[in-house]
Formats: C-alpha cells, structure tokens, sequence
C-alpha cells in the first residue's frame, strides 16, 4: 500500500515529465538527457545505497528517507512555472532528487520485503507488491490527466500529487509501528567476521556468476529503452496526442506491467527458476 501510493506520485510525474519540460522551454535532447540521467541516478546509485543498508542495518530508515523525498518533490514541481526563468533549472533538480530517493530506498524496501514475504514464498510477495505497484503506477498518471483535462496545465497536477504522497508516508509510519519485529536485525544479515570491502561489495564481489549473467542480460535489455519523457515529448511536439492523453498511454503500460506481475510472481513460486 505504501508502494501504491508513492507510485501514484512518481509514476504520475514520470508520465508528464516530457512535456512539462517542454513546457518550460526544454528540447528534445534536454529531456532526453535528464530523464536518461534520473534513471541512471535510480538504478546506479543502488551500488551504494544496497551495501550502505546491509552494513548498517538501517532499512528503515533508508526507506522512509527515499519515500519522504518523492513525496516533496514532486509536488514541488508545481511551482516551477512562476519563477521565471529558473523554472526549468528547478523541474531539472526536483526530478533528479526525485529519482536519488528512489535509489536511496529500493534497496532497503526490498530486503524488509523479502523478509516479510518469507511465510508466503518469495515469488508470490513480490508479485502482490508489484501489482498494488503498479495500481499506483496506472492510477497516478489517470489523476494527472483527469486534472490536465480540467484545466488544461500541468502544475495543479503536480501539486495534488501531495496527497498520495503524504499518505504513503502515513502508512509507513503506522507499518512501522505496528510491526516492530521487522525493524529488529534478521539473523541472516548479522555481521560477517571478515567484511567485504565496501567497493567490492558494491560491485559484486562473492556473488555467483549467475547473479552477474543475469544482471548483464538486463543491462543489455535495457539499453535499448527510450526514456518515456522523451517519447511523451515528441507525443505532443508532433500533435500525436494532447496533453490529458499523454498520462493515459503511461497508465495502459503500468496496467500491463501489473497483470504480468501477478502471473510471473506465481509461476517462479510455483515451478521455479528455469520455467518461469
């Protein structure tokens, strides 16, 4: 639920991203270059932020720092458009800091995941998770376009955005106090005697070669990605779509993802790695 949320407020942002640039002066390639970055930054950054949580085993936190920083940029970005001409260089800022605290609490978020999924198999509670995930990711974008709609700019968008924002935080906040075992250390992520060290750690070092393969495999898939800022930019450059509209073809793939989910999670739960 907390995920759900949250993805209501970045999803939502991640669908506009290219035209509200545009709208504040930026090109093509600038578009390109700051989503392409943010992404980089969100996945990147993860080298640190993974081997930081296990070492000091302050999931929690690291959490609700990467949740708090999604919650207030975004929103944030709804005033861009009244300060001129460092509007676009703010909007640059808020989406970069944005996608940092997605990198600051994927980590942390998984590993509390996976030790709650425990009783229910791996497989199956990561599934659930991504598919309320996705929930948000479809129906942040679909509250952006109806707004979009209604009043024909972006910026009041951005600022509703604040309420799925403050309430994931709500509900983490209550997470966290109604399940106070999840906060102790898991026997599993005591302390080794002999530490890797922390640049190795981050680059994989003792991990098996199949934990690398199949890491390379997604490297090499995503490499062919186009950022959907750019292509929402070009959306609406070339006339393709109008600006409520945008958000709805974001919200039909999010939707997509989160069917897909369900029935992956389920298939590895149920016959495992190879044919799944």
């Amino acid at each position: 639920m907390v995920s759900l949320a949250a993805d209501m407020v970045y999803e939502g942002m991640r669908s506009m991203a290219g035209p509200f640039l545009g709208s504040l002066g930026a090109s093509a390639l600038t578009v390109g270059l700051v989503t392409g970055a943010g992404e980089a930054i969100a996945l990147m950054l993860r080298l640190v932020t993974g081997p930081w949580a296990d070492r000091s085993h302050r999931h929690w936190r690291l959490t609700v720092v990467g949740y708090g920083m999604t919650a207030v940029c975004v929103p944030l970005l709804a005033i861009t458009p009244f300060i001129g001409g460092a509007g676009l260089a703010v909007a640059v800022t808020l989406i970069l800091l944005e996608r940092t605290g997605k990198a600051v609490r994927s980590p942390a978020k998984s590993a509390l995941l996976a030790r709650m999924a425990k009783p229910t198999g791996t497989g199956r509670g990561f599934a659930v998770h991504k598919a309320l995930d996705q929930v948000g990711g479809f129906s942040g974008p679909l509250l952006l376009a109806g707004i979009t709609a209604l009043t024909g700019v972006l910026w009041p968008g951005f600022a509703v955005l604040a309420v799925p924002g403050a309430l994931s935080l709500l509900i983490l906040a209550l997470l966290r106090r109604r399940a106070p075992g999840l906060t102790e250390t898991d026997p599993e992520d005591q302390p080794q005697a002999v530490r890797t060290p922390f640049v190795a750690a981050a680059f994989g070092r003792g991990l098996p070669r199949a934990f690398h393969l199949l890491s390379a495999s997604a490297a090499l898939a995503t490499a062919g990605l186009m950022t959907f800022g750019v292509i929402s930019y070009r959306f609406v450059d070339a006339g393709m779509m109008s600006l409520a509209a945008v958000p709805l073809a974001y919200a039909l793939g999010m939707a997509a993802a989160a069917i897909a989910a369900l029935a992956t999670g389920d298939a590895f739960d149920r016959w495992g790695l190879a044919r799944s």
